[in-house]
């Protein structure tokens, strides 16, 4: 009966430490993408690259393959890996990632230094709203909320620039009205990875992050499930929808 007991206070200790993971936070200096470290670049043109790769510490070919470069080059977002050498320069900087530790399930908020929203779920001037509106300056970090595959990425109406990440257990997350779309339909992302960087196409009246947590497709409040902050200004509306 001893050895038993003693089997299972292990094995729930195991599966305790095994839910918990360490997750680290892109940001505007390093970023991850496909398993690399490195950042995304908008480049002009092909001869770009090559500077880049000198600055980097990199190879042009590693350039080429992890963003699948053919010959027909167009101007766009483009992920630089980093050399190891390069990595130890910013680590003697004191440049690194941001390391939190987070449950498997828990979802993390898509944008650093949340302080308030400027609209929540529920209706909002007679309309249905499906998430929150998070205010953010031009052309910063959106990061993916969860672990999960990339199902959209692209342009939708009022969303604007938008991208969709399939999760487990039927979730879904939205992040919308971006500037640029980094990932594509089919990477898997990890969770803290930048996917977008912010802006305020489609129908918005300004930089910020529209983002929509769902269940079978069903609009879920994404403060029931992000992170408690007890600074965080909240609008709140009748969410009389449940």
């Amino acid at each position: 009966m001893k050895k038993i007991y003693t089997i299972l206070i292990i094995l729930l200790f195991y599966l305790s430490a095994r839910a918990e993971q360490i997750i680290y936070f892109d940001n505007e200096e390093i970023q991850g993408y496909k398993g690399k470290l490195g950042k995304w670049i908008q480049i002009e043109s092909a001869n770009s690259i090559n500077s880049l790769s000198k600055k980097y510490l990199t190879s042009v070919d590693d350039i080429y393959s992890i963003n699948n470069i053919n010959r027909n080059f167009i101007k766009n977002y483009y992920f630089i890996p980093f050399s190891e050498d390069y990595l130890k320069e910013l680590e003697e900087k004191n440049i690194r990632r941001t390391k939190i530790i987070s449950r498997e399930e828990e979802f993390s908020w898509p944008i650093e230094n949340v302080f308030r929203t400027t609209s929540v779920l529920g209706f909002r001037n007679g309309k249905f709203h499906p998430g929150l509106d998070l205010p953010i300056s031009a052309q910063k970090p959106i990061l993916a909320a969860m672990e999960g595959l990339i199902i959209f990425s692209g342009y939708a109406d009022g969303y604007g620039r938008i991208v969709t990440i399939e999760h487990r257990n039927n979730f879904t997350t939205r992040y919308a009205h971006n500037y640029a779309n980094l990932v594509k339909k089919g990477d898997f992302v990890k969770k803290g990875q930048i996917i977008a960087l912010s802006g305020s196409t489609g129908n918005s009246t300004g930089n910020h992050l529209h983002f929509e947590l769902r269940c079978k497709d069903i609009p879920m409040d994404p403060l029931d499930f992000l992170p408690q902050k007890n600074d965080l200004q909240i609008i709140h509306t009748l969410k009389n929808w449940k």
